[in-house]
């Protein structure tokens, strides 16, 4: 059987944060059901497949809005519809200001066994301006009702490069959130899309200058490393054996399935993007209608091209050997001139037959790692 990840999108939220551009709408729970149905339908379209699932991972949106009443019945289709290995990892994202002790309960009994916290930031006027619904004391009791009642595993999201966000505000977030002894953490630094509130309103802030972000940054890993942490991806931490096995598998270019509005599938070489409307995506699936807006195949070279954008996201970058073998494709042959470029400016390494980044080149690793698209 295939080996395969499994995305469910939630895309509901109390109220949207200021900077994001995700697809999501706000929370009302008779649209929540109908949107489950439709989803436990395509759900039911899978059944009889040959996919062996290795993680679940509930993301949006926020779907720790969603009652036990309305999980119960989402859970029972994916077991269903797919053959979930029994070590497999089941992660919901969850926001600290719906966690409660009832909710922890019952994410245990539905089986979930890592939770990621949207904590952001641990300074309140840093969440107010970036709309987040929580405050800093909050972080810190959903932690410890999540740890104590449904698992030890709990992730925890941070952002640098917001308004008026100083190095000493900054060490603090740091601070508080190993204080939580959280078994992972990711971070990531604020980007302003367009059309979202923050991005109309930026005039009005003053943002870390890309310097102080990238000082940020250099901050967060050895301030992770020192205590303990893995620094196994560009933009995520973990303590060892706690790295995410979801994410992981996308950087390592494997099939994924992505199942409601707005989700994104790649498997049998094609990537697929269903409609981002949850009431097109509702009428649709209940009148048996395509909910796929656009899909691609792509071809092997295509593949290979995102093998290695992803595979260079990972602190232990790629295994040249094991990659010809795999691709039948000389990484060192074909992109000579670019390895060279690079490892001459001092942010391509190989190291024990491994190509990375080297620690200089992660802060602007995106402008590495595109000359391999």
């Amino acid at each position: 059987m295939k080996e395969i990840s499994l995305y469910v999108h939630i895309p509901f939220c109390v109220k949207k944060c200021s900077y994001c551009n995700f697809y999501s709408i706000p929370y009302t729970s008779d649209l929540a059901n109908e949107y489950l149905s439709a989803l436990i339908r395509e759900l039911d379209e899978y059944k009889d497949n040959e996919y062996f699932v290795s993680s679940v991972y509930l993301g949006g949106g926020t779907p720790s809005l969603l009652s036990f009443f309305q999980l119960v019945p989402l859970i029972s289709a994916i077991g269903r519809a797919f053959k979930i290995d029994k070590n497999a990892e089941i992660t919901l994202e969850a926001n600290p200001a719906i966690i409660n002790l009832e909710k922890a309960q019952d994410w245990k009994t539905l089986g979930f066994n890592r939770i990621s916290i949207g904590a952001q930031s641990f300074n309140d006027n840093e969440l107010k301006v970036l709309g987040r619904c929580h405050s800093a004391n909050t972080i810190g009791r959903s932690v410890d009702l999540v740890r104590k009642y449904c698992t030890e595993n709990v992730s925890l999201d941070l952002m640098y490069g917001i308004p008026q966000q100083t190095f000493a505000s900054w060490n603090n977030s740091l601070k508080s959130a190993l204080d939580l002894k959280p078994t992972h953490l990711s971070s990531y630094c604020l980007s302003l899309e367009n059309n979202t509130p923050l991005f109309i309103s930026q005039k009005n802030h003053v943002f870390p200058s890309e310097k102080q972000q990238q000082g940020m940054y250099y901050m967060m890993k050895s301030m992770l490393e020192k205590n303990g942490f893995i620094h196994y991806e560009i933009s995520n931490f973990s303590l060892p054996g706690y790295h995410s096995l979801h994410n992981d598998s996308y950087w390592l270019g494997n099939e994924y399935i992505g199942l409601g509005a707005a989700a994104h599938s790649f498997f049998n070489m094609t990537r697929i993007e269903n409609i981002s409307d949850v009431e097109r995506y509702i009428v649709r699936m209940h009148n048996n209608q395509s909910i796929i807006t656009h899909q691609k195949k792509i071809n092997n070279r295509e593949y290979i091209s995102d093998c290695i954008f992803l595979g260079l996201r990972r602190s232990e970058g790629i295994d040249l050997s094991e990659f010809r073998n795999r691709h039948d494709f000389d990484i060192e042959h074909e992109y000579k001139k670019v390895l060279e470029k690079f490892m001459n400016s001092g942010y391509l390494t190989i190291e024990h037959d491994h190509l990375k980044l080297t620690r200089k080149a992660l802060f602007v690793s995106d402008e590495v790692i595109s000359e391999f698209v």
